[in-house]
């Protein structure tokens, strides 16, 4: 049996809350309390497996983070209006086990409740689709600048002779093209990268590439 508190900031809904969560024979409801500092010493004292956190109102993430820091053994579910991708993402960076919404049934949610407390971490298919996106998201601000198309052969060419610290008439000395040409392929590299810089596109190959390309004694 899934023993099982409810925090929240509005007395009606956690009353509702504790009707429809002593319903299940499989569920054991404690009780619920306001997210203050009382309350959660009044979770804390009945002793959950989980504790369903409403995280609907403003400022409701702090008592998340409380509930997650301050019962320590104590699995924590955030229930809340929206299940979008950032929403989803602070409960879960904040300690969350599992996020459901308020559109699930109550058939889900005790569900949800006896996996979390066998270790799992749960959400939907919908929101779990909107964390990988996020996470990929992420992942692609960590790895840097994507180009929306690849660069050509020259395009890495000239974007290493960037990195490298040559000007344009170097690198047009470099490698036999004319100035003019050598600034087109500035302006195409910049395009493609999404950045107003040259000095971000040599910065952009380091990170991609590595050591820019050595230059000869004398070639500055």
């Amino acid at each position: 049996m899934t023993r099982v508190a409810v925090l929240g900031h509005v007395r009606i809904y956690r009353v509702l809350m504790a009707r429809a969560l002593s319903l299940p024979p499989e569920i054991a409801f404690l009780g619920h309390a306001g997210p203050d500092a009382a309350g959660i010493t009044r979770i804390r004292r009945l002793h959950p497996d989980v504790v369903l956190v409403d995280v609907t109102p403003s400022g409701a993430l702090g008592s998340l983070r409380e509930v997650t820091t301050g019962l320590p053994g104590v699995r924590t579910v955030a229930i809340g209006a929206l299940g979008t991708d950032d929403a989803v993402l602070a409960c879960l960076e904040a300690g969350a086990a599992a996020y459901v919404t308020g559109e699930g049934d109550l058939s889900r949610l005790v569900e949800t409740l006896h996996q979390v407390v066998r270790g799992g971490a749960v959400c939907s298919p919908s929101i779990t689709g909107g964390l990988f996106r996020r996470l990929a998201a992420l992942a692609h601000e960590h790895r840097g600048v994507c180009p929306a198309e690849p660069l050509t052969i020259r395009e890495q060419q000239i974007s290493g002779l960037l990195a490298a610290g040559l000007s344009n008439r170097e690198i047009g000395r470099r490698l036999f093209i004319e100035v003019c040409t050598v600034k087109n392929h500035v302006h195409s590299i910049l395009d493609k990268l999404g950045l107003s810089r040259r000095a971000d596109a040599a910065s952009w190959f380091v990170e991609t590439y590595g050591v820019p390309p050595a230059l000869a004694p004398g070639e500055r």
